[in-house]
């Protein structure tokens, strides 16, 4: 695995630097650093698809720990070297069992505004994972709740101050925290993919920053990235079931159009209320490329999406 990943960055360091830095998302922005540490999972962007053989020869016994991985991500071709997860996978469920217990015993649900502690939650593209924590406060728990991120777990340590404060009260609370997840891809993910849940919620979704990119091109790769996003999502929700994306809700984001990509992937927009990140405790809504910078997210709105109702003949 260690000769791997060396060849993999003196070939990809030495000849594609240059062009990752023309485009800094949240992935380019961590190649350099999280290259140094074989224990953390990856995430490179590069503009073609050659850069490695996925039929080359790999006989060595470190490739029973890694998967090398091709596919498209809001317009861009991906090279993923993901560990696999470490966790034992009997531990990877949510707490269902307890969650229904709790229901049955007549239990109090505790709210904070539209979210209940009832409720099975999978969080999506958290930042430092203060939306998460706000959440499981104010239930008393987190067994309810599944959050994820986009990004490693070193990039999180290295990029926002109170991520790994945030993430270790979240599983003594009974969270499941998962890093490296694509919310392009999550539907097919070997855990997430088996649970219906009541809510998932998106805070704020980004594709990146481009900063020599037109306008029309950003706005298309935003749109695809929700549009992914939806198309996953609505695999993961109960009949019942919302999806809640929080957007900010005015000027170039009105034109991403979020009721016209949910409804072309068989979602109706339910309801849309405003947002005032005041309403929850402790929240920080933070740049998905790191620098552990606050953006104004006013004014915003959630906007919440669920199937369309079959009526039975």
């Amino acid at each position: 695995m260690g000769q791997i990943i060396s060849f993999v960055r003196k070939r990809l360091l030495g000849r594609f630097f240059k062009s990752i830095e023309r485009c800094p998302s949240r992935q380019s922005e961590e190649i350099s650093d999280d290259l140094e540490d074989p224990n953390e999972e990856y995430t490179l962007l590069f503009s073609t698809p050659e850069l490695l053989d996925p039929d080359s020869d790999s006989d060595s016994d470190g490739d029973k720990d890694s998967s090398f991985r091709f596919h498209q991500n809001v317009g861009t071709t991906c090279i993923d070297i993901v560990e696999e997860n470490r966790q034992d996978p009997a531990t990877c469920v949510l707490d269902v069992e307890n969650l229904e217990e709790r229901q049955l015993s007549g239990a109090p649900e505790r709210w904070i505004r539209r979210y209940c502690s009832s409720q099975r939650m999978l969080l999506v593209g958290e930042g430092d994972f203060s939306f998460s924590v706000c959440l499981a406060r104010a239930f008393g728990s987190a067994t309810n709740m599944v959050a994820t991120s986009l990004d490693s777990r070193g990039f999180l340590f290295r990029n926002y101050k109170k991520a790994m404060v945030n993430i270790h009260e979240l599983r003594t609370r009974g969270c499941m925290v998962l890093h490296g997840i694509d919310a392009t891809e999550m539907a097919n993910h070997c855990y997430l993919g088996a649970i219906r849940f009541d809510r998932i919620i998106y805070n704020f979704p980004h594709a990146g920053f481009c900063s020599d990119e037109p306008g029309e091109s950003q706005k298309r790769r935003h749109q695809l990235l929700i549009s992914l996003f939806f198309k996953n999502a609505k695999e993961m929700i109960n009949e019942g079931g919302e999806i809640h994306v929080t957007h900010k809700s005015n000027g170039f984001f009105l034109d991403w159009n979020l009721q016209g990509l949910a409804a072309a992937v068989g979602l109706r927009l339910k309801q849309e209320v405003p947002f005032n990140f005041t309403d929850f405790p402790g929240y920080r809504t933070k740049y998905g490329f790191g620098g552990d910078r606050n953006f104004y997210c006013h004014p915003s709105k959630t906007y919440k999406f669920g199937l369309f109702t079959t009526i039975s003949p």
